[in-house]
């Protein structure tokens, strides 16, 4: 649809008025800033082409936000971020918004209203983040479908549009969430008072959420065929509300069922003022013994995390068990079976180096499998000459067609490790023309774009936490951004493989891959809790993309809709979202009974722990003072040594190592709770028959698909009601 003189008008008439300001605030004296000049003549020249220009293309939308981007940045830098560099910036992103023709699904309908669920989503994500330190990334599904289906026809695919702003921004906003408790919590206030500020947390989650929304995507076919038990409950939603009618009452049935259970739960909380969250704990007002049971011990009171297990398949859930059953062995074992919180024992150090373990099962695991898959030339010849020798008359499939003009280029690939004139040329087809080049490699982007992202970041880093250091004098050592910003590759890695496979977003896997950067280098504490948090964002901001375009997959939205819809929740999480977080700071604080920050209270110790790692002392070690400084090495060792190789032999056995080493970091009380979910899974599986290697989508039936419509209402049931209750929490907190 063309632009009408009355849209014109209005935008001309809105940017307009930013320029009246503008010249007013430089009439004040503030003529003499860069900042500001820049922001007048941005504001004029959107004033003068919202009535003289037509509509933008998506080159030119491009366009925009990277100047707008690069605007927003250099101000940053150089400390000349001020309310006219948020209006001229927020101006950019209007002006393209209005100017656009997007096609479905990523219509003007979506993204507003995706912009309305994502402040919903975000600010709740937040604020029960800094309340309870859990995060909930499912019920965006369920406000969508009622915000579109009041202004049109609801669709399945604008909705998937409108839940990855609304995650993305969520994800991303959350992902820097930590850093500004934790220096809140154990810097002094003179020192974290010049710190955070809106600048800072713009800067931090702006910068870490463009640079890292590519860091996954050329590794994202790794994760295909991953359960997902965290998006399919989503994708199941999203169908069904645009299905039959016996499809959209198996969903409400669901959401009508963990709803009424989750309410009566919070009423029965309120009301007594006890606890209900786990089982035997829950029962300490009629049973006292039971209190002595903490509450991350026992079964979870939640249909959300036991319909989790469903989705999870039950061969995970019974490893997730196992690591559980381990941490509990060292909390009876170890511990005396004391009634202490999940976080202290979290910080045994057995614990930390089981977990080791078996990640490097885990990376050894991965390297291998990669070695076996791949045929050299010579192998695939030979191979396929046995076969004709044998008169086999079955085909050998390649897994990507590719043109007879393409073979030369590919074979020429296989022979060289790295050719300078074909990176080039793939430079040069990405910016001639970026869809046939996607097209032509089937949405697959090359390695080296993510390292070109890192790169980026680096430079960025450098300039703003070395060179020029505007943030309250806040200075990073320039070889530990160098040296440690590639880590973040391998906890991502290990993130996503534990979220596909699990549905648990563990972030405790980023701090432990962060260790090695803590080692080489002795820098103050918020020194290394800005950088760790920079990591943790950009692996967050990778995984929003990811997580997303699996959900695009399984209802039917393309890859390129996700990815642009994705950048506007990155978006939508910096301005929002740090608004959001700093507002919170300056009114409440952190760290106290509104809001304690519980993850971030744990992240501090954590990292004050390891700053001794800076003497070449491993954690852990002083806390067995009596064993002395080798059989302390000794001991730590070898807990390492079984978790990397009970890590192997799952491996071998095609179970799920990852599994094993989330199920160590959780609290027992969420993995055995998932084995509800999982005997409904094993049991379903049994009853039709369908092999293990098989997974929901490969095999039809009816049994199965009802069941999980079902458990995908439960999912968003118990989210909804989530979100009432801490609206309504928030709402009579703020009365008071």
């Amino acid at each position: 649809m063309s632009e009408t003189r009355s849209s014109r008008a209005l935008l001309a008439g809105l940017f307009f008025a930013g320029l009246l300001y503008i010249l007013f605030v430089m009439a004040q004296g503030r003529w003499t800033d860069p900042a500001v000049v820049l922001g007048a003549i941005i504001e004029g020249l959107l004033t003068a082409s919202s009535i003289v220009s037509g509509p933008v293309d998506k080159k030119q939308l491009g366009l925009l936000v990277l100047g707008a981007s690069a605007y927003l940045v250099s101000a940053l830098i150089l400390g000349l971020f001020t309310e006219v560099v948020v209006m001229a910036t927020v101006g950019i992103l209007i002006y393209g918004a209005m100017k656009s023709e997007p096609k479905f699904p990523l219509t003007k309908r979506a993204i507003a209203t995706g912009v309305v669920v994502g402040i919903i989503m975000t600010f709740l994500g937040i604020y029960i983040a800094l309340k309870l330190g859990l995060i909930y990334f499912v019920g965006a599904e369920m406000l969508g479908a009622l915000i579109l289906g009041v202004h049109g026809k609801y669709t399945p695919e604008e909705n998937t549009i409108v839940v990855s702003i609304a995650n993305g921004s969520s994800m991303i906003a959350i992902g820097v969430l930590i850093v500004f408790p934790a220096i809140a919590i154990f810097e002094p206030p003179a020192v974290s008072q010049a710190i955070i500020t809106y600048p800072f947390i713009a800067f931090i989650t702006g910068v870490s959420a463009i640079c890292g929304i590519l860091l996954l995507a050329p590794l994202r076919e790794r994760f295909e065929d991953e359960p997902w038990p965290q998006v399919r409950p989503q994708a199941e939603c999203i169908n069904a509300l645009g299905a039959d009618e016996s499809a959209k009452m198996d969903v409400i049935m669901g959401m009508g069922a963990a709803g009424a259970w989750v309410g009566v739960t919070r009423i029965a909380e309120s009301a007594s003022g006890a606890s209900l969250s786990t089982f035997p704990n829950a029962l300490s007002p009629v049973i006292p013994a039971a209190s002595a049971v903490p509450d991350w011990v026992g079964l979870s009171n939640s249909p959300l995390i036991a319909s989790m297990g469903f989705f999870i398949g039950w061969k995970r859930a019974l490893v997730l068990v196992a690591g559980s059953i381990t941490s509990l062995l060292i909390w009876v074992i170890l511990e005396g079976a004391a009634s202490i919180e999940f976080g202290e024992h979290l910080r045994r150090p057995e614990i930390l180096y089981l977990a080791l373990g078996v990640f490097a099962a885990v990376i050894a695991g991965d390297i291998l499998k990669g070695r076996k898959d791949e045929l050299t030339t010579a192998e695939f010849e030979e191979f396929s000459n046995i076969r004709q020798q044998d008169g086999s008359d079955d085909f050998i499939m390649l897994e990507e067609p590719h043109k007879v003009s393409e073979v030369p280029r590919l074979v020429s690939l296989r022979e060289e490790v790295f050719n300078i004139e074909r990176f080039k040329q793939e430079i040069r087809d990405m910016v001639r023309d970026p869809r046939e080049y996607l097209k032509t490699r089937r949405g697959q982007l090359p390695v080296w774009v993510a390292l070109v992202s890192l790169g980026i970041f680096t430079i960025i880093g450098l300039l703003a936490f070395w060179f020029f250091i505007p943030f309250g004098g806040l200075q990073i050592h320039w070889a530990l951004i160098v040296f440690g910003t590639p880590i973040v590759i391998v906890s991502a890695y290990f993130t996503a493989r534990a979220i596909s496979e699990t549905g648990m977003l563990a972030g405790y896997i980023s701090d432990m891959v962060a260790i090695p950067a803590i080692l080489l280098f002795r820098v103050g504490f918020s020194a290394i809790t800005v950088f760790m948090s920079m990591l943790g964002a950009l692996q967050d901001s990778a995984i929003a993309l990811l997580v997303h375009l699996k959900l695009g997959q399984l209802t039917n939205v393309r890859g390129r809709d996700i990815a642009k819809a994705v950048f506007v929740g990155a978006m939508l999480g910096t301005f929002v979202g740090s608004l959001i977080t700093y507002t919170i700071y300056v009114t409440y604080n952190f760290g106290g009974t509104d809001f304690p920050s519980p993850s971030a209270q744990l992240f501090g110790f954590l990292v004050i722990s390891l700053q001794g790692l800076g003497s070449f002392q491993l954690p852990g070690l002083s806390q067995f003072p009596e064993l002395g400084p080798l059989l302390a090495f000794v001991y730590l060792f070898s807990f390492g040594v079984v978790g990397y190789l009970v890590g192997k032999e799952l491996g071998k056995r095609g179970l799920s190592a990852i599994s094993l080493a989330v199920g160590i970091l959780i609290p027992p009380a969420t993995s055995f709770a998932m084995l509800l979910g999982a005997f409904v899974d094993y049991r379903l599986k049994k009853q039709s028959e369908v092999p293990d290697e098989l997974t929901q989508t490969t095999f039809c039936d009816p049994l199965r698909d009802r069941t999980t419509r079902l458990l995908s209402g439960v999912v968003s049931g118990e989210a909804v009601v989530t979100v009432i209750w801490v609206l309504y929490s928030a709402f009579a907190f703020l009365a008071l």
